[in-house]
Formats: structure tokens, sequence, C-alpha cells
């Protein structure tokens, strides 16, 4: 991992009056500009906040594009990421922790484990899932596991964030703020054929669209749906006014079935066209480091004058 002792030393002399980025400064955000913010984080005391500036600190010394999947529980997400990818890099059913961030990219070979109490763990290729869940029933102090295939399954520079299920309100709001997406570039968000109009579903969409981070929605599982009790067009329709309600506008709203290939409307195919399109051509236009840090300095904000 990057050192992080370049961007504090940065920090002697630093002064500023205000953790809001101005207009000016958007779209040239620089190592002096996260100095500042840092020091001003640190001083309030929120070290949550200001460790997550070290992250963008690094995302932008690495210019590393990151992809984020997020979703229900029952969504198959983790499935979905393995088909996508066209490997078995995550297992099955998700490892017991209450972090469970799984980062995908290609590289040596591993899988490292990150605690939290600052011990790294690393398996090398061929590793077995089934011990590093052990090892959190056990323990249960995984924060973050980093994968890195030895197949080129991703560009060099490009990572794929898979995020813990959500299955409350309390699940999306810890997602939120205690997860990664404050790196993330894009978000596909994963839901479950029953579930769409479900309000943590809902809940989670609009803090993400709020933040500013572009969100590409897949309802997952259509081989549930039944022509006879409701046309697929008038499922559509439903879905599209569910989301004008909420005020919540996707990039693109995906249909898909990891497990009928042939099934009617299925686009598993034209996702993952998406997907690989923006991480090659359309990466630097994705690329975000302003939104990430927008996305910390209004959190530093909350924590400040937190919601009565």
């Amino acid at each position: 991992m990057l050192c992080y002792n370049t961007m504090r030393s940065s920090l002697d002399g630093r002064e500023t009056n205000s953790v809001m980025i101005t207009k000016e400064k958007q779209t040239h955000i620089t190592q002096q500009h996260l100095a500042g913010l840092y020091k001003v984080m640190n001083e309030n005391g929120d070290t949550k906040s200001a460790d997550k500036l070290l992250q963008i600190y690094q995302k932008m010394n690495n210019q590393e594009f990151m992809i984020s999947f997020a979703g229900h529980f029952s969504a198959g997400k983790s499935s979905m990421i393995n088909h996508l990818l066209g490997q078995s890099i995550l297992p099955k059913s998700p490892i017991p922790t209450s972090a469970n961030v799984v980062k995908i990219k290609s590289g040596r070979g591993s899988a490292r484990v990150y605690t939290d109490e600052g011990t790294i763990l690393e398996y090398e290729e061929p590793y077995d899932f089934d011990i590093i869940k052990d090892y959190a029933k056990r323990k249960g102090s995984i924060k973050e596991i980093e994968i890195s295939t030895k197949e080129a399954v991703l560009p060099v520079g490009c990572t794929i964030i898979d995020t813990p299920g959500i299955d409350a309100a309390d699940d999306a709001d810890r997602l939120i703020t205690e997860s990664s997406l404050h790196l993330v570039d894009a978000l596909f968000y994963v839901m479950d054929y029953n579930h769409v109009q479900s309000e943590v579903n809902l809940h989670f969409l609009k803090k993400v669209q709020d933040y500013g981070i572009p969100v590409y929605m897949i309802i997952n599982q259509i081989d549930k749906h039944n022509e006879q009790e409701l046309t697929f067009r008038n499922f559509v329709e439903k879905i599209k006014q569910t989301f004008d309600q909420w005020g919540i506008h996707p990039e693109i709203i995906y249909y898909s079935s990891l497990i009928e290939a042939n099934a009617l409307h299925n686009q598993i195919d034209d996702i993952k066209m998406k997907l690989f399109s923006m991480l090659d051509t359309q990466r630097d236009d994705l690329f975000n480091i302003e939104r990430s840090v927008n996305q910390v300095t209004r959190e530093h904000k909350d924590y400040l004058h937190p919601a009565l």
C-alpha cells in the first residue's frame, strides 16, 4: 500500500478556513487541497473522514479506476460479478463479517485479508475461501479482502469492488458511510426481481444519487417473471413510475437472468459489454476524484452538525 507520510508531511504550514471545495477548485483537486482538508478533519476529531481522504489520495496517485457492485443480499450480486468476469472469483456464500468488502484486480495472484487490528494475511493462488471464512467465524475482524488474479480479467489500473449485501435500512446507511463507496467512479446496483420497490433499495439509491455517483441498475432474476400475471411492459412501466416518484434517475436500467440465458428480455450480454466499455474506453471520462472528495467533506459536515 502507498505510504501516506508524503501527504502527511505536506500538511506542515497549511491553513484553511473551510472543508468545502470551492467551484474553482472542483476541477483541479491537488495534493495540497487534500492535505488542507485532511488537517481540518483531524483537528476536528473526525479521523474516519481523514482516513478516507488518505484513501482518495492513494487512488489519485495510482489513477485507480473503481467500479462497485452493491445490492440486496439475495439479488445474485457476487454471481453476477463472477459471470461478467468469466471467472469464479467470489464465493457463492458471503464471508461472515460485518465489513466484507472485496476488491478484485489483475495482479500477482493472491488474496490479501486486512483485519481491523491492522494485520494482513496473504494467501497465494489457488487459495481456499473456506479458510478465510473460518478465520472470519473465529476472529470476526476482517475489514477488507483484496484479490489480485494472475488471469488478466481486468485492465491494469482497474478495480471491481463487491460490497456487503443490503437487507435493512441500517445496512444501507452503513454501506454508504463505512465501505469504499467514497472511492468508486460508478456503481452497478443489483436488485432482485421481487424486491425492486423495496424501500431499503430506494433509500440507498436515493442517497447514492445525492452523492453524484453514476448508477447503473440491474434488475436480476427476471426468469421469475410471469407474463400471464403481469406483462413485462407493464412491469417496466411500474419500475419507472416508482423511480420517478422517488426522484431516482439511473444512467441505464438493465434486466437480466443468470439462470436462463435465453430468457426473453435478458440483457446480460449488454451489461458485460457496458462494464468492459467503462473499464476500457470510458474510464477517463468516469474517473472522478472531485466527487469522492465532496462526498467525504459532506460526511464531515454531518459529523460536525449531526441531525437531531
